[in-house]
C-alpha cells in the first residue's frame, strides 16, 4: 500500500501549540543547514552517476548528520564495500530482522569455527614446532671421529701397596667396639679415606676421614695405589697397526679415580681457563690441537691423520685393539665387590667422562667385541630463530658454561652438580670441575656430596614435571637441554672365553711366557664401528612460519572469505578512511558556520 492515503485527514483538535521564541542566530543555522541540503540534493540530482540513492543519504549523514548518525552511517558504508563473505548483508538497509538475524548467527558461527581451528593451528606452532627425522642422505663413518675410549681398572687399591680390606676391618671393629685402639698415622687415614671417594656405596654408612682435603692430594693418592700403567695395557693397535699403549692413552681424572683416555681432547681445549686446575693437568698429556668442533665437523683440509682421531672405514682392522691385564695378588674385593675387570666408557671428544653412570665391564678371561653404532642429532638452521625452550636444545654459543669451553648436556650436568654440592657441602669432589679456591671434600662429607646429588636429581625431577600436559620439558634451575648437534656412540657387545693359556702353552716359547704372565689375568677387547655409513637424524621445523600462514589464510578464507587485503581494508576504514570523514566533516561544519555567522 502506498504511503499517500486518499482517505480524508481527520482535523487536530484541543492541541495548543507553545509560541516559539524568536533566535536569529538559531533560525539562521537552521536555514543553513536547509540550504546545504538542498544543494547537496540538487547537485546529487544534477551529476550523472552509479550511486545509488541508499548510498547518497549514507554520505549525505556522515556530511550533515549527527555524530550518531555519521557513525552508523560510516558502518553502513563499511558493509557495503567488505570484501568479507556476508558483511554486506549486515549492513543492508531495510531489510527483514529475521533475515538479520540469520545472517548474524551464520556470520558469529564461522567466527567460532575459525578461531577454535586457529587456535589449534597455534597450538601445533607454538608447543610442536620441532620434529626429529631422518636425513635424505647417510653419513660415513669417517665424517665424525672415533669414539673417546675412557678404561677404568676395577682394582682401586693395590693390595701390595695398600691392603684397604684389613684396614677397613679394623675401623669396623673399632666402632663396633670390638678393639679400643686404632693404630692409624695420618698418612694411613688419608690413604683410606681417598680409596673410600672411590669404591662402592656399601661403605658409605660408616663415616672415618678428614672433612676436606687437597685435591692433589687425593689423586696423587689414588695414582701411587692403583695398578700401574704397564700392568694394565699389554699390547694395542689402532687401525690395524701396533702402537705404544703410552702414546695414545692419556691419564684422566673421572669420578672413579685416576683412569687412561684414548682419543680425548685436552684439558686446555675442554675447560675454561677458570676451570684448569693444576690436578687434571699432567706433564705426559701433550696432544696436538683439535681440528674438529661438534657442529662444524672436521676442516676441510684435515687430512686422514688428524686429532681427535677418525676412522676410513668399519671393521675391527680399521678400528682399536686393546689387551688388558691385571695381577691376581693386587685384586681387592671390598671395595668394589666381586667383581674385577675394566669398565669401559665410549663419549664423545670434549665431553668429560662419568664413568659411575654409564660403562661398558670388561670382566678378565674374556674377548669383547664393541660394535659401534653412532647416533647423531643435527638441527637446521631454520631453527636457530627460535627460543631453546621451543626447539629443545641449545646450539654452542648460546649457552656458556663457567669451567667448559663445549657445550654438552652431560658437562652442563655436571658443572650443575658441583654448584650444587659446593653450595650445600661447601666442597666439592676432587673429579669435578672446580676453580683454584673451591675446598675439596674428603671422606668425612662423603655421604653429604652423596646425599647432594639425589637432592639436586629430585629437585630437576619435580621442576621439569611442573608444566604437566606440555610436550616441552619446564625450565629447571640446571636447565641443561641437549645439544643441538649431539653424538652419542651406541654399542653391541658380544664376548667369548679368552683361553690365553693353552695358547702360550703351545708356544715354542711359552713357557718363558707363562712365567711371565703367571699370577696375571687377561682380557682382549676390540672397538670398531659396525657399518661404514649411519642415518643421522635431523631436528627441523615441523610448522615454520610459512606454513602457519598458509593454514591460518586457509581457515579464513575457508570460513569468512577473508584475505589479507580484506584485513588491509578493515584497517583503512578504522583509520585512514575514518580520519578523511572527519576532516571533512569539521570542514563542512566549518564552512557552515561561518556561512550561518555572515547571514546572521
Amino acid at each position: 500500500m502506498s504511503s499517500y492515503s486518499t482517505e480524508p485527514q481527520m482535523p487536530i483538535v484541543d492541541l495548543e501549540v507553545p509560541p516559539k521564541q524568536f533566535n536569529p542566530v538559531s533560525l539562521a543555522t537552521s536555514n543553513q543547514w536547509k540550504r546545504a541540503a538542498l544543494m547537496a540534493k540538487s547537485a546529487s540530482a544534477c551529476r550523472e552517476s552509479d550511486d545509488s540513492e541508499d548510498e547518497v543519504d549514507t554520505k549525505q549523514q556522515i556530511k550533515y548528520g549527527s555524530g550518531f548518525q555519521a557513525a552508523m552511517a560510516i558502518i553502513h558504508e563499511y558493509c557495503d564495500y567488505s570484501t568479507i563473505h556476508g558483511i554486506r548483508y549486515l549492513g543492508e538497509k531495510k531489510r527483514p530482522w529475521l533475515e538479520r538475524l540469520f545472517w548474524v548467527s551464520v556470520f558469529l558461527l564461522s567466527i567460532c569455527t575459525c578461531f577454535k581451528l586457529t587456535m589449534n593451528i597455534w597450538d601445533k606452532w607454538n608447543n610442536n614446532p620441532v620434529i626429529v627425522s631422518f636425513a635424505e642422505k647417510s653419513t660415513p663413518v669417517w665424517e665424525i671421529p672415533f669414539p673417546s675410549v675412557t678404561v677404568c681398572s676395577e682394582t682401586k687399591s693395590r693390595q701390595r701397596a695398600f691392603n684397604f680390606t684389613d684396614k677397613y676391618w679394623q675401623i669396623r671393629d673399632f666402632m663396633n667396639n670390638v678393639t679400643g685402639v686404632i693404630n692409624f698415622t695420618d698418612e694411613e687415614k688419608a690413604t683410606f679415606g681417598s680409596v673410600t671417594q672411590v669404591c662402592d656405596a656399601h661403605l658409605h654408612d660408616m663415616k672415618y676421614g678428614f672433612d676436606l682435603r687437597r685435591g692433589i692430594e687425593i689423586i696423587d693418592e689414588l695414582s701411587a695405589l692403583a695398578p700401574s700403567f704397564e700392568e694394565s695395557f699389554l699390547d694395542c693397535k689402532w687401525r690395524n697397526n701396533p702402537i705404544k699403549c703410552n702414546e695414545i692413552f692419556h691419564k684422566y681424572v673421572t669420578d672413579e679415580g685416576v683412569c687412561y683416555s684414548f682419543n680425548s681432547l685436552s684439558p686446555a681445549e675442554i675447560f675454561r681457563a677458570e676451570g684448569i686446575i693444576p690436578d687434571i693437568i699432567f706433564r705426559e698429556d701433550n696432544r696436538m690441537n683439535s681440528e674438529w668442533s661438534v657442529e662444524s665437523g672436521y676442516n676441510i683440509n684435515a687430512k686422514t691423520e688428524t686429532y681427535p682421531n677418525r676412522v676410513l672405514g668399519p671393521g675391527a682392522k680399521a678400528g682399536l685393539y686393546l689387551f688388558l691385564g691385571g695381577m691376581e695378588l693386587d685384586f681387592d674385593d671390598m671395595c668394589r665387590g666381586p667383581v674385577q675387570g675394566f669398565k669401559i666408557l665410549l663419549h664423545t671428544p670434549g665431553e668429560v667422562p662419568q664413568v659411575a653412570k654409564q660403562y661398558f665391564r670388561i670382566p678378565f678371561d674374556q674377548e669383547v667385541l664393541i660394535s659401534i653404532r653412532p647416533k647423531i642429532i643435527t638441527t637446521s638452521d631454520g631453527l636457530k630463530y627460535y627460543e631453546p625452550q621451543r626447539r629443545q636444545c641449545y646450539f654452542q654459543d648460546e649457552r656458556h658454561l663457567r669451567y667448559f669451553n663445549i657445550y654438552s648436556q652431560s658437562n652442563c650436568e655436571l658443572e650443575c652438580l658441583a654448584n650444587y654440592t659446593l653450595k650445600v657441602c661447601e666442597c666439592v669432589k676432587f673429579s669435578m670441575p672446580r676453580n683454584m679456591n673451591a675446598p675439596v671434600c674428603g671422606a668425612g662429607r662423603l655421604q653429604c656430596y652423596n646425599d647432594a646429588e639425589d637432592e639436586l636429581l629430585l629437585k630437576e625431577f619435580q621442576q621439569g614435571m611442573s608444566q604437566d600436559g606440555e610436550n616441552t620439558r619446564a625450565e629447571t634451575d640446571c636447565n641443561c637441554l641437549p645439544s643441538c648437534t649431539s653424538i652419542a656412540y651406541e654399542a653391541e657387545i658380544s664376548q667369548a672365553d679368552f683361553d690365553y693359556k693353552t695358547v702360550a702353552r703351545q708356544n715354542p716359547n711359552g713357557q718363558q711366557q707363562q712365567q711371565k704372565q703367571e699370577g696375571m689375568k687377561m682380557s682382549r677387547v676390540s672397538i670398531s664401528f659396525k657399518e661404514a655409513q649411519f642415518l643421522t637424524s635431523r631436528r627441523s621445523e615441523l610448522y615454520g612460519t610459512t606454513d602457519f600462514l598458509a593454514n591460518c589464510g586457509g581457515l579464513l578464507g575457508l570460513f569468512m572469505g577473508v584475505s589479507t587485503l580484506s584485513i588491509v581494508e578493515l584497517v583503512y576504514f578504522c583509520t585512514v578512511r575514518l580520519i578523511s570523514n572527519l576532516r571533512m566533516r569539521r570542514k563542512t561544519r566549518r564552512e557552515l558556520s561561518l556561512a550561518a555567522n555572515k547571514e546572521a
